[in-house]
């Protein structure tokens, strides 16, 4: 059986990790790649507090994570990145800067939703997100929020059948080098 915990349960970390580097890999992956040292960063640096796991028994099936204050599925600052990255992070924090997305007041703002390749199709999505809603409503706020880029329409598509709704498109401009994809659309959705 499936259960949905708010906050990422100790020993999940790396299992978080690669989920969410399997996800967004290929958006980040010029950045914070190779996947091995990505991966590795993102397990040291999740906030446990900002996520909804999807557990059956001991495995983890699927994440959604959310921002929590300034912070989303990672916490890391300057000094993390240079521990993981070197002085090579200083160029890094630049694009890096330029794809956080601050919540608008009133709103709930996704930070990435994952699931497990074993788990895909079979609700698991579904309730995680359900999970951020309610989330969302308890306190108080009035909308969701999300960012997907042109590169994945399935997920535009999830998302659209879940009642979100296209409020503005953002170009990478002069980042599309670095992030192979050219737009991102903001989604909105009323709680």
């Amino acid at each position: 059986m499936v259960h949905i915990i708010h906050g990422l349960p100790a020993g999940m970390e790396a299992a978080a990790a690669a989920l969410y580097w399997e996800a967004f890999g290929a958006k980040l992956g010029k950045l914070l790649g190779p996947a091995e040292r990505a991966e590795r960063f993102f397990a040291e640096t999740i906030n446990h507090s900002s996520i909804f796991a999807a557990v059956e028994g001991s495995t983890l099936l699927g994440i959604a994570a959310f921002k929590d204050g300034e912070d989303g599925f990672c916490s890391a600052g300057l000094q993390d990145m240079l521990r993981h990255y070197g002085l090579g992070a200083l160029w890094k924090m630049i694009p890096l800067s330029m794809l956080e997305r601050s919540a608008p007041e009133a709103t709930l703002q996704m930070d990435g939703i994952c699931v497990s390749a074993a788990a895909r199709g079979k609700g698991v999505g579904s309730a995680l997100l359900k999970a951020l809603y309610a989330h969302g409503k308890a306190e108080g706020l009035s909308f969701v929020t999300l960012d997907v880029i042109d590169t994945n329409p399935r997920a535009k598509a999830l998302y659209e059948a879940q009642g979100f709704v296209a409020i503005s498109v953002e170009s990478t401009s002069i980042l599309r080098p670095l992030l192979d994809f050219s737009e991102a659309t903001k989604m909105r959705r009323p709680l």
